[in-house]
């Protein structure tokens, strides 16, 4: 028998330049009011630069109200949003039935500046989420996602899967990131932030802005006709560069193809589309060419970065936040200085707030390691009608619960001076430095592409294990995906950044360096090397699980269609290694 379970997102609330609370933040952008100030704390940069930054003596000041005024500053943003979440809702995270997802790109790291040699154990993301989750008494149910800037929108998918396939009935997804030098200095490094305040899809854009933020969402399996619905949700990969956005848009228009799919939706259902909208040149002309490419040219598009700032792993859930108040006041918000359409796809774009007829909106996201993802929220009637087109015109659709049956591929694991394959060793070395092993090991394998040597040390490693995962593998690049996690995150780049500005002041920062210091480049350049365009998703945890990572792709493989995953766990700190990686192959798909 077929289930259909609804997601239903039933409360929010969110903390940014432009208030503490949802209705603050809703009153200053419909009167057309930015947070992005000039900035001259010398607390998150050398030098002036536009930005929106937070109150930081409100947030003192509602941190000492609940007693986390000893927490990081992060954490102690995360925990306000929570608790301000559970006081509107009634729902408890101590109720077991209730799941957390945090999604952030570098969580604590402003705490790296005091020792880059030892670093403080709450830089790690996992010992921050213990953290937060801690004070909620939820320690063994949270989840962290680090996918660059797609965080918030991957951990909102990932949150109605877990609902769908029964892990939990309700879920809290928390997204947040706070500036600090070693942020603004990485961007500036890229030459990508702009001396104006942003403009997307404007002829005269040159960047963008950094913000600081926090959101959060309830998601949950029980709603009424006033709550919006998250109907579909799809990860992919440009498999293209790892710095720098498709140029042909295929990528982001895989998510939103898959999105719509699972949502049930046609063109002609979607009002608006909220893309990421950074107003740098190349990823708002890949975003006019995959809305294109997705049959939404018609479509009204808008960015909410003018107001936010770009605000990193926050982005997805704060501007999900507002996708769904945009759908419940039947208003599209304006792209506050647009004027002068300058993509090379014509979208509609407009500069001011206008009454549109609401069904359904796209939320779509996009970042470094060339990974997008996009969300389908829906109102009430529109996904009802949705819903019994899709029964009417398709008995064999896809129901909501499902997972793939799978039968194990090829294994490799990687340690110390060895590389295995199914338990076999097919190379060894008596070199101990990290460096020269993983040169030889990859040597081994007769390639020869000049890139590896570029990498950093943990997409090397993530890197040569996929090559020998993978070297009789022959799949369509979008029916693969690839999950990883691991503990340290990106720490071991993290650090070398961070001492790079520290020395040497943030103009000094290498763009080189910075790239890398995103957990989940590692699925990017194993992406562009294989050419895996399915889901790629990167968790933070404290130790490898592999029996909940294949779970979770098990998932990802019905839901997607995918014909093989690649799962594992990939860990490089301080000359450590370890690899992990296993091949999972669609046999069929359950139901339950």
């Amino acid at each position: 028998m077929e289930h259909h379970l609804t997601t239903y997102i039933t409360h929010d609330t969110l903390i940014s330049a432009l208030g503490f609370g949802t209705q603050e933040n809703l009153e200053a952008i419909r009167s057309y009011h930015s947070g992005i100030t000039l900035q001259t704390d010398k607390r998150i940069a050398d030098t002036p630069l536009l930005a929106a930054t937070l109150s930081q003596e409100r947030l003192q000041q509602q941190a000492e109200a609940i007693g986390v005024s000893g927490y990081p500053r992060m954490e102690q943003l995360f925990i306000l949003t929570i608790n301000e979440l559970i006081r509107q809702s009634g729902q408890t995270l101590e109720d077991k039935t209730c799941g957390l997802i945090l999604s952030t790109t570098k969580g604590n790291i402003d705490l790296l500046a005091r020792h880059t040699e030892h670093p403080d154990e709450a830089v790690f993301l996992w010992k921050m989420a213990e953290n937060i989750a801690g004070y909620f008494h939820a320690e063994e149910r949270v989840h962290v996602i680090s996918n660059a800037c797609i965080s918030g929108v991957s951990a909102l998918i990932a949150g109605k899967r877990m609902i769908e396939n029964g892990i939990y009935r309700r879920v809290i997804v928390a997204g947040g990131d706070l500036l600090s030098h070693f942020i603004t200095s990485g961007f500036g490094s890229f030459r990508s932030l702009s001396s104006r305040p942003c403009r997307p899809y404007d002829s005269s854009r040159d960047g963008l802005n950094l913000g600081e933020a926090c959101g959060a969402v309830l998601l949950s399996s029980e709603g009424t006709e006033e709550h919006v619905i998250l109907s579909g949700g799809a990860v992919s990969n440009d498999a293209n560069h790892i710095s720098g956005p498709s140029r042909t848009g295929d990528g982001l228009y895989f998510a939103i193809r898959q999105a719509m799919q699972e949502a049930g939706t046609a063109p002609q259902d979607i009002s608006f589309v909220n893309a990421h909208g950074t107003a740098t040149l190349y990823n708002d002309e890949m975003e006019s060419k995959a809305i294109h490419l997705a049959g939404l040219a018609a479509v009204p598009v808008n960015s909410l970065k003018p107001y936010f700032g770009h605000t990193l792993g926050a982005s997805g859930i704060i501007e999900t936040i507002l996708c769904i108040e945009q759908l419940k006041e039947g208003r599209y918000y304006g792209t506050l200085g647009y004027e002068t359409l300058g993509v090379p796809m014509p979208i509609t774009v407009y500069a001011t707030h206008q009454p549109i007829p609401m069904k359904c909106c796209i939320k779509t996201a996009s970042g470094f390691g060339g990974c997008n993802a996009a969300l389908v929220l829906s109102l009430p009637d529109a996904h009802l009608k949705q819903k019994a087109n899709s029964q009417a015109t398709d008995k064999a659709s896809t129901p909501s619960v499902c997972k793939a049956v799978v039968e194990s591929g090829n294994m490799v694991t990687i340690r110390p001076g060895a590389v295995e394959s199914k338990g076999t060793t097919v190379f060894s070395s008596s070199e101990t430095d990290f460096a020269l092993f993983i040169r030889e090991a990859y040597k081994h394998l007769g390639e020869n592409n000049m890139k590896f040597y570029k990498m950093d040390n943990l997409c090397k490693l993530g890197y040569v294990a996929a090559e020998y995962l993978l070297k009789d593998t022959h799949y369509r690049p979008e029916e693969i995906g690839i999950i990883l996690a691991n503990a340290s995150s990106s720490l071991d780049t993290d650090c070398k950044h961070q001492a790079i500005i520290s020395k040497e002041g943030d103009k000094a920062a290498s763009p080189a360096v910075f790239v890398y210091t995103l957990p989940n480049v590692v699925l990017g350049e194993i992406c562009i090397r294989h050419k895996i365009q399915g889901e790629n998703t990167f968790f933070v945890r404290r130790q490898s699980d592999a029996a909940s990572l294949e779970d979770y792709a098990r998932i990802v493989m019905a839901k997607g269609k995918l014909r093989t995953c690649i799962i594992g766990w990939c860990e490089l700190l301080d000359g450590h290694y370890q690899a992990e990686f296993k091949q999972l192959n669609n046999i069929s798909t359950i139901y339950g």
